[in-house]
């Protein structure tokens, strides 16, 4: 994981909007857009995941694929990253969200639209706070051509069926 320094970042908590520790309403030379609803959405974050006591925006010169983790560099560009710090100390992996027409572009939005999207899209969301279901990831470890046919578990019928290789879901 790349090691940034957090004056290079904004730093969302319950308390307010921070760069390197310090209150801002500005970042990178850039007034922070829409703070009050940076704090709303950040407030909504914590509603839906109550171990998140931070969410990270970076504007970086390193580009990525949308909602994919990834090591940005601290240096400013127009690409728009952000991570989640929990309750226990964990943060987690940066995930990448857009490339804005210019990096001043993306100083002014990218805290705004990063925690709109933590708090309303739910595939994004689940790639920035690491969310692995554990049922599904049972599943991965079970063989599951035994299973092929009808089944019953606890009073249900499951059925196992192959699909074509050109129907599977990736993973």
């Amino acid at each position: 994981m790349t090691d940034i320094p957090n004056t290079e970042y904004i730093t969302i908590n319950k308390d307010d909007v921070f760069v390197g520790g310090k209150p801002v309403t500005r970042y990178r030379g850039q007034k922070i857009g829409w703070i009050g609803d940076v704090r709303d959405y950040f407030a909504g974050i914590q509603k839906l995941n109550p171990n998140v006591v931070e969410l990270h925006v970076l504007s970086s010169a390193t580009c990525g694929e949308y909602a994919e983790t990834g090591n940005p560099s601290a240096e400013h560009g127009p690409n728009a990253w952000c991570r989640v710090k929990l309750n226990d100390g964990r943060i987690g992996s940066w995930v990448f969200y857009s490339t804005y027409g210019s990096a001043a572009a993306c100083a002014n939005d990218c805290a705004v639209v990063c925690a709109s999207y933590v708090r309303r899209a739910a595939a994004f969301r689940s790639v920035v706070f690491g969310i692995q279901n554990p049922e599904l990831e049972k599943l991965k470890m079970v063989d599951l051509s035994k299973l092929v046919g009808q089944n019953q578990l606890n009073g249900y019928e499951i059925v196992v069926r192959k699909i074509a290789e050109t129907q599977q879901i990736k993973r």
